[in-house]
């Protein structure tokens, strides 16, 4: 096994999630205007091998997944570019809290696909902001862990792992309560630095607890002077990777020590009046390049 001596030499695959060009996808959040030119998916792939990264995360949503020919189209793409993939399902609402027997469906389909896609994990998300503490979060457990528990066995049938994010519907607690009573090696968590902090979490505390599951990393930074606690839903804006005010190298580290070795991708979802989305992602892939290089020393014994 292999170890770093600090978080500026913590080893990660970097990658850029779709939602960061959300606006070129035609979605816009509140205060958002409209791009001149809207993109398509293979714009984005384009982007990403200019970018160097590693792999992307696509979300389902800016997707033509309407046929086996659609979705083997896209293979091909992606494997002309070279780009680990991950599926990212749910957005936004996920599972509903387990409250839709459609999207439930929708999420066992999307373990097809990301199999078809030559996929190496299959994000899956529970709810959004609009369900945080609207219920008994022990309610909303014993509603989901069957239905997830189902997925992540639809995914092993095709050698797939599965990874729920942190997307400001449960707290930490309950997360990991969830990721507990499946107990299966191909669960885990999408770990997203800006959302445990949105839903007023420490985002060191929450990376201690749920490092040892995390198989995906949506690495943000974000502007909190500018932000609305107390207010998942409002307004945090995005900035640059080390220009915002999250201690991302420490929280890098701790998932570093627990053997993270997933994609690190850079997300984008409020945009900041002072940078474009592309600005942002541009810059915090260089920020991840230049602290994240592995120097590797073998662990004793």
């Amino acid at each position: 096994m292999l170890r770093f001596e600090s978080a500026a030499e913590a080893s990660v695959r970097i990658g850029v999630d779709s939602y960061s060009y959300h606006r070129f996808f035609g979605e816009l959040r509140s205060s958002e205007l409209p791009v001149e030119e809207p993109w398509a998916t293979e714009d984005f792939l384009n982007r990403c091998v200019e970018l160097g990264v590693d792999g992307v995360s696509l979300e389902t949503c800016y997707l033509d997944l309407s046929s086996d020919r659609a979705v083997d189209s896209l293979r091909q793409k992606l494997d002309k570019a070279g780009l680990d993939r991950v599926l990212a399902w749910g957005h936004p609402d996920g599972l509903a809290m387990g409250n839709d027997p459609s999207c439930f469906a929708d999420a066992l389909h999307a373990a097809d696909v990301a199999a078809r896609l030559d996929c190496e994990l299959l994000r899956i998300v529970i709810g959004t902001v609009i369900h945080f503490g609207a219920e008994d979060e022990a309610e909303v457990i014993r509603r989901v862990v069957p239905l997830i528990d189902r997925i992540v066995r639809q995914a092993d049938h095709h050698g797939l792992d599965v990874a729920i994010e942190t997307h400001c519907d449960l707290t930490v607690g309950a997360l990991s309560q969830v990721v507990a009573k499946i107990d299966s090696p191909r669960l885990g968590v999408v770990f997203d630095t800006a959302n445990v902090v949105r839903i007023g979490e420490d985002l060191i505390a929450a990376a201690e607890v749920l490092a040892p599951h995390v198989k995906m990393a949506h690495v943000k930074d974000i502007d909190l002077a500018n932000s609305t606690p107390d207010q998942p839903g409002g307004q945090w804006p995005g900035v640059p990777l080390g220009q915002g005010d999250l201690d991302l190298p420490r929280t890098l580290a701790i998932l570093d020590q627990a053997g993270f070795d997933g994609l690190a991708c850079v997300e984008v979802a409020d945009t900041s009046p002072h940078w474009s989305e592309d600005e942002i992602v541009a810059l915090s892939v260089d920020w991840l390049s230049a602290n994240c290089q592995p120097r590797r020393i073998p662990c004793p014994g």
